[in-house]
């Protein structure tokens, strides 16, 4: 079983060696391993061609960003289990050998997930975080899920090749949440997946970083989830109702100019359903009942 892992990378020069170190001593698998630099200026790619020669295929060229790149490196990808690693992040010894053996221990799995350690720009351990998404309700549940702790953090899932047949490239339309919406197509595929309780991917935590700025990922997410729940995903009608009442709610809540609270309310009575309205107006009852003694 030939693993691919694709790395895009632009300036981390602080960073890639450890990055592709990290792959590159990878015992025991079939490796086949690329980079795709975004045409770096800082010497990252001096560091890249150093290794060259057990890479491959690498390039540094300009590009339209990360997405881009990923898609680009995955074009020359022959391997049967596909993943990609940043340019700050770093594999954990012996995953790739670990994720075969859950590939071919589970022969109908199209997805295997592990965990994650979080470290600083430094590298010092700061947390973990082990995702758990097993189907298509899971993956558009934002709510509970996603912005629930739940969510799967990019590097720490791997996927056989044939659902990627299946599923196509990577949406350039998503500079942060293209995972979030390859993740979802994956699952309206019918794809499985395997949990693995196990450290994957050491995940860099630093400012420069895409994924901090957290409104523009979530109103990806938001236009993601909207995308699909109107076209009727293959989910029970009880979390469709749910799901596209919550998500209104959602969306006024997030919106810079709306009307009162109490008159958005009356023009969409079927937020009464959603539990977040529930709760405020149970607030805000508490609130008045308190002022009035």
């Amino acid at each position: 079983m030939k693993v691919s892992i694709v790395t895009p990378c632009y300036n981390a020069v602080a960073t890639i060696e450890e990055t592709i170190r990290s792959v590159l001593d990878q015992q025991g698998v079939d490796l086949e391993y690329i980079v795709c630099d975004g045409g770096s200026t800082d010497g990252t790619a001096d560091i890249i061609r150093r290794h060259e020669s057990r890479l491959a295929w690498w390039v540094s060229e300009r590009d339209r960003g990360q997405v881009d790149a990923i898609n680009k490196g995955f074009t020359h990808a022959t391997g049967d289990v596909l993943g990609f690693l940043n340019g700050d992040d770093v594999l954990a010894s012996g995953v790739l050998k670990k994720v075969c053996a859950a590939f071919a221990e589970n022969p109908n799995v199209d997805l295997v997930q592990g965990g994650i350690e979080l470290i600083d720009f430094a590298g010092r351990a700061i947390g973990t975080h082990l995702g758990d998404i097993r189907d298509l309700e899971d993956a558009l549940d934002i709510f509970r899920v996603w912005w629930g702790k739940r969510q799967w953090v990019q590097p720490e899932v791997f996927y056989r090749r044939v659902l990627k047949d299946r599923v196509g490239t990577f949406d350039e339309r998503y500079n942060l949440a293209f995972d979030y919406d390859f993740w979802v197509r994956c699952f309206r595929a019918g794809a499985r997946v395997a949990r693995v309780p196990e450290t994957f991917v050491r995940f860099r935590l630093h400012d420069a970083q895409k994924s901090v700025d957290t409104v523009t990922a979530n109103a990806e997410i938001r236009a993601i989830l909207a995308e699909n729940l109107a076209s009727s995903p293959e989910i029970s009608a009880r979390a469709l109702r749910r799901l596209r009442t919550e998500l209104a709610y959602d969306l006024y809540q997030s919106a810079s100019v709306r009307p009162s609270f109490m008159a958005a309310l009356l023009r969409h009575p079927g937020w009464l359903f959603c539990a977040p309205v529930r709760q405020r107006l149970a607030a805000s009852f508490r609130q008045r009942a308190r002022s009035t003694h």
